[in-house]
């Protein structure tokens, strides 16, 4: 469930305009952002569609802090319980930090779509509609619009505005929240007796999320006890979207399940060696390297860490006299050169200008050759700095020189 706005809803029929979104449904994670890339992007057609700041992270670390909601409804169905508390176990294996957190202002939130006013935007959506073309379910629950008032709108746009921004507030120290995609299923004869109870069932973990403005990636867990399949979905601020999708491709390939019906195994998944979109690669080679004095600089504004690389063997590397905390220089030669152990940061393009604002003379960015031909921006130093600098070159890189500094 891309960001709102993400992707374009020129062409779309109606349901909500404020909050409509349209989704991808795909085998793996992988193809399903592929299409949201390609599909998605600012079109002025659309007068809800946005353009992405690019100031959110587009990974998570290893070990996730995940929120779950406590206390979670599954009215009664054992089968669907149980995969989702599999699943939950099967995060912490997989380094997860698991935090339960109130629900209860998803659950209000939850229950504006379709028992409060905002039922009236549907009802605007389907004006011109011929009643007996829309399905008597539906047609009873869009009636019920024109019953609120003006002023009934704009009381619900503030409840929805609060609830929001308690919602935003609460996942601020979270990498994502991790609910159940359905609380439980229905067989259609169930469905024909109770349409309206069950949906609003069905939407438990799903109807505020365009509300409240977040992202959401749903995820296959797992096979119930019947052999009727399960998921949980993971929630996240709007423009998460890149996030998300990394850890769900962990996630599915962590699980291994077949790819729906098609009994075909899941391909193994492939790392690509461009940035993500809306972000800036950097490579590190000293004090911002992870566990080192300025590390933060980097996790604060949310950037993720890649790998660790090498350089082309066309560097030299000096310990910097003076500097507090103490950094190193890099400097490119044309021959007696060594390659230097990197680490990669994916930044936001939006954050990268706090980040080079900070970097102190005599170091700058620039442009850094790596091992296997890529370019990436990184630390380079000013060729003054360098003279009567100690060469530590043959350390291989700073965390070496550090660790014998310290021996």
């Amino acid at each position: 469930k891309p960001t709102k706005g993400w992707l374009p809803n020129t062409g779309l029929v109606p349901a909500c305009r404020t909050v409509d979104c349209i989704s991808v449904f795909a085998l793996t994670v992988g193809d399903a952002l592929a299409v949201a890339n390609i599909a998605g992007g600012y079109d002025a057609a659309d007068a809800y569609s946005r353009k992405n700041p690019n100031s959110a992270k587009v990974g998570m670390p290893a070990q996730p802090r995940l929120a779950v909601p406590a206390n979670p409804e599954f009215f009664a169905d054992s089968q669907n319980q149980a995969v989702y508390e599999a699943a939950l176990g099967k995060l912490r294996e997989l380094g997860a930090e698991l935090v339960e957190i109130d629900f209860a202002p998803f659950q209000q939130l939850a229950e504006q779509l379709y028992y409060g006013p905002w039922v009236a935007e549907r009802t605007v959506a389907v004006e011109g509609v011929n009643p007996e073309h829309i399905n008597p379910v539906v047609r009873g629950i869009v009636d019920n619009g024109h019953k609120y008032s003006a002023c009934d709108a704009y009381k619900a746009e503030y409840i929805r505005a609060e609830l929001s921004r308690v919602i935003n507030d609460a996942l601020a120290d979270f990498d994502a929240m991790v609910v159940p995609t359905s609380p439980t299923i229905r067989t259609l004869a169930e469905m024909q007796a109770e349409p309206v109870l069950f949906n609003s069932q069905f939407g438990t973990y799903t109807n505020f999320t365009n509300l409240a403005d977040l992202s959401a990636l749903a995820v296959p867990a797992g096979l119930r006890a019947d052999g009727l399949p399960a998921g949980i979905t993971l929630l996240a601020p709007a423009w998460h979207d890149q996030a998300l999708a990394a850890f769900g491709q962990r996630w599915q390939q962590a699980v291994n399940l077949p790819l729906g019906a098609t009994g075909k195994p899941l391909p193994k998944q492939t790392t690509s060696d461009k940035p993500a979109p809306g972000c800036i690669r950097v490579a590190v080679v000293g004090a911002h390297l992870t566990g080192m004095p300025l590390n933060f600089q980097l996790s604060t504004r949310d950037a993720v860490l890649v790998e660790q690389a090498t350089s082309t063997a066309h560097y030299r590397l000096y310990a910097l006299p003076g500097t507090v905390p103490p950094k190193p220089g890099l400097a490119r030669v044309a021959e007696d050169g060594a390659a230097i152990i990197v680490e990669l940061w994916d930044v936001p393009q939006a954050r990268f200008g706090e980040f080079v604002a900070e970097i102190p003379p005599p170091l700058g960015i620039g442009n850094l050759e790596l091992a296997d031909g890529r370019w990436v921006k990184g630390f380079i130093c000013e060729p003054y700095a360098l003279d009567g600098a100690r060469d530590i070159t043959s350390f291989g890189g700073w965390r070496a020189y550090i660790a014998s500094t310290k021996a």
